[in-house]
């Protein structure tokens, strides 16, 4: 299946924003785990956000669908909340599905 032109450029968008972000986040070269409990759950935050966006980004274009504005963020934020509380990956991403579709039904 060929890919669209413009798949290659997704993907450095795709890896600029997460490398940008770990950047960020472990900026000063410190260990997360060096970091205080608040900074390094707002870093494991701004991580899972990243990625999340990423999926959602690819899961909308993949449907051929165009989300709400504030749709991305609001799901992300919800998974990232989730996982900070110390939900697992999969149960966070269910609930935060369903309230993100309740919300935005598209």
């Amino acid at each position: 299946m060929p890919l669209p032109a413009d798949r290659p450029f997704s993907l450095l968008q795709v890896r600029s924003r997460i490398g940008l972000t770990l950047a960020m986040v472990l900026g000063a070269a410190l260990p997360l785990v060096a970091l205080p409990l608040g900074a390094r759950a707002q870093g494991v935050g701004a991580i899972v956000q990243a990625m999340c966006l990423t999926a959602f980004e690819s899961e909308m274009s993949q449907a051929g669908k165009v989300p709400p504005a504030g749709m991305a963020g609001f799901a992300c934020r919800c998974v990232a909340d989730r996982i900070i509380q110390g939900r697992g990956v999969e149960l966070a991403r269910k609930e935060c599905r369903l309230a993100t579709m309740q919300r935005f039904p598209i």
